[in-house]
């Protein structure tokens, strides 16, 4: 089951990319909080036909935090209709619906994105982006952003263990250490991509530029379906 969905998924980065903004698009258009279960079973869906789940999952730490805070704080501030009382605290209808839409539609647009766009190294985004028709200067600074994110990660989990080595304070003790600790990795992982910049340019970067090569049938079809699926939400969700 999980080898016939995945011949479903296409393989050419820019397939995948259109796929990942249409049922983005898809998702994102849902208004009803019933189609939520569906979106994220979808979502589910492409992420176990994609592989590696646990990855996706791990990654999808900060944004699950985020959909739970949405549904947690938006109940207690938000509506009309009293579900719940207790004291000063009262758990409100329209909060926790639009609670659950936000966190819903976040989690699924989320997980479809990197469940298709994770395994893309930069170097074939930004050849995708090219493909796809997007100017040049987007492209590449797509792809120096995507580099800079990753040069960042690494200096901070760096700077973190030499931190802890020395004997570094926690908790609201070490905040000013750790603005500190932030202002310079910012500016050293900025002077760093600039180097990575220079020298990919000077290693025949610009061959990106050159025409790509057509789509296969499994792309085309996979870019279809993702199309369909993006329009069939959209008619279903975009009124509540």
């Amino acid at each position: 089951m999980r080898e016939a969905a995945a011949r479903l998924l296409p393989s050419d980065p820019r397939a995948r990319l259109t796929c990942a903004l249409a049922l983005a698009f898809g998702f994102a258009s849902v208004r009803d909080v019933a189609l939520v279960p569906a979106i994220a079973a979808l979502a589910l869906g492409v992420t176990l036909a994609a592989g590696e789940p646990r990855e996706t999952l791990r990654r999808m730490r900060g944004p699950a935090l985020l959909a739970l805070a949405f549904v947690a704080i938006l109940p207690l501030v938000s509506g009309s209709t009293v579900l719940w009382e207790a004291g000063p605290v009262r758990l409100r209808a329209e909060g926790l619906e639009a609670g659950l839409l936000i966190g819903g539609r976040l989690v699924s647009i989320v997980a479809v994105t990197l469940a298709l766009l994770a395994p893309v190294s930069p170097m074939r985004l930004a050849a995708a982006l090219r493909g796809l028709g997007v100017p040049a200067a987007m492209a590449d600074l797509a792809l120096l952003t995507l580099r800079y994110v990753e040069e960042l990660r690494g200096e901070i989990a760096r700077v973190r263990l030499a931190r802890r080595l020395r004997g570094g304070r926690d908790g609201w003790r070490g905040v000013g250490e750790h603005g500190l600790m932030l202002a310079a990795l910012v500016i050293r992982s900025q002077r760093r991509s600039e180097r990575i910049w220079a020298a990919m340019r000077l290693r025949g970067y610009d061959a990106i530029a050159a025409p790509p090569p057509a789509l296969g049938a499994r792309d085309r079809a996979a870019t279809a379906l993702a199309a369909a699926i993006g329009i069939v939400i959209f008619l279903m969700g975009a009124s509540p």
